[in-house]
Formats: C-alpha cells, sequence, structure tokens
C-alpha cells in the first residue's frame, strides 16, 4: 500500500467517524428511496392485475416515499450543515479572587473567566485528600 493510499484512506476514515450519525441518516434516507422504487415495480404488477383503481395512490404514495427522501438526502448536504455545531456558552461562573495587587487584570485573570478552566479548577480543588496526584 502506498503512502498516499494509507493517508486518504485515513483522513475518509477520519470523517466517517466524525459525521458517523449525518453519514448513517443519508445512507437510510437512500436506502428507503431505492428500496421503494424498487419495491413498488412488484407492487404495481399486482395492483394492475386485481386492483386498478389503487394503482394511481400507490404511484403516489411511491413518489412521496422517493422524493422525500431525496430531499432529505439533499436537505443532509446542504452547505455548512457538516460544520461541528458550536456549543453554547454556559452562564459565567463567578471568578475567584486574584491575588494582584492593583484594580486593573492581569492577563491570567482573564483565563479565570473561561468555563472550561473553571470546571477543571473545581474538578481539583474537589478531589478527595486521599486519591494521588501523580501520573501513575
Amino acid at each position: 500500500m502506498s503512502l498516499y493510499r494509507f493517508a486518504r484512506t485515513t483522513a475518509l476514515l477520519t470523517l466517517a467517524g466524525r459525521y458517523r450519525s449525518k453519514l448513517f441518516k443519508l445512507f437510510i434516507a437512500v436506502a428507503i428511496a431505492l428500496v421503494t422504487a424498487w419495491v413498488f415495480d412488484d407492487i404495481a404488477l399486482y395492483l394492475d392485475g386485481h386492483k386498478p383503481e389503487w394503482l394511481g395512490p400507490a404511484l403516489i404514495v411511491k413518489t412521496l416515499v422517493v422524493y422525500g427522501a431525496l430531499v432529505y438526502a439533499f436537505w443532509q448536504l446542504r452547505p455548512g450543515s457538516w460544520a461541528e455545531p458550536k456549543e453554547q456558552k454556559p452562564a459565567a461562573a463567578p471568578a475567584a479572587p486574584t491575588e494582584t495587587t492593583g484594580d486593573t487584570p492581569g492577563p491570567l485573570d482573564e483565563l479565570l473567566d473561561k468555563p472550561k478552566l473553571v470546571k477543571r479548577r473545581d474538578a481539583i480543588l474537589e478531589k478527595p485528600a486521599d486519591q494521588k496526584t501523580s501520573g501513575k
């Protein structure tokens, strides 16, 4: 296997893993459309022989299912729909008192307002004393 093929396969697998949910929904929509179109031929032959008055409504239902799945597939592929959803910023936690001597906040004081760092700080401070803090 060449290095290019390895890199290409790795990139495709990474994208497939990241967008697994959307790809699965897209695959299901296309599969429903294809199976419906394929099965309708048998249903149309049966209805034509036994109940010709139901052939029109069956064609309408088949058309709605196939084109509905196609519209859903195109809706999933619209530009910008594959971007990662933005996380909503939670309400800001009250900032801890700083040990600066002046009233002006320093560059490290701005980090205290970041929600992820506040949560990590709280998790470290609330850790029970009997747990080891070493990397092992």
